[in-house]
């Protein structure tokens, strides 16, 4: 397979095709029923990130106590 299949021979290429003296056509928006509604900006809510340390402080606490009794098993 020749690299001129692949890339082009450079005669024919798509910047050879664009226009300079084209118009730019603007988009205006005709639908002016769509109305800006407020919505509840914020984050995950204050119940939802007590729930979320307190059950990681409650899973450290947990491993904690694991951690000492698997340590005083080896110990003792």
């Amino acid at each position: 397979m020749e690299l001129d299949a692949l890339f082009g021979d450079g005669k024919n290429s798509d910047v050879d095709t664009i226009d300079p003296d084209a118009e730019v056509q603007e988009f205006e928006d005709e639908d002016d029923s769509v109305e800006e509604t407020e919505e509840r900006v914020g984050g995950i809510g204050w119940k939802l990130l007590t729930l979320f340390v307190c059950g990681g402080l409650v899973i450290t606490a947990l491993a904690v106590a694991f951690m000492v009794w698997v340590i005083e098993g080896l110990v003792l």
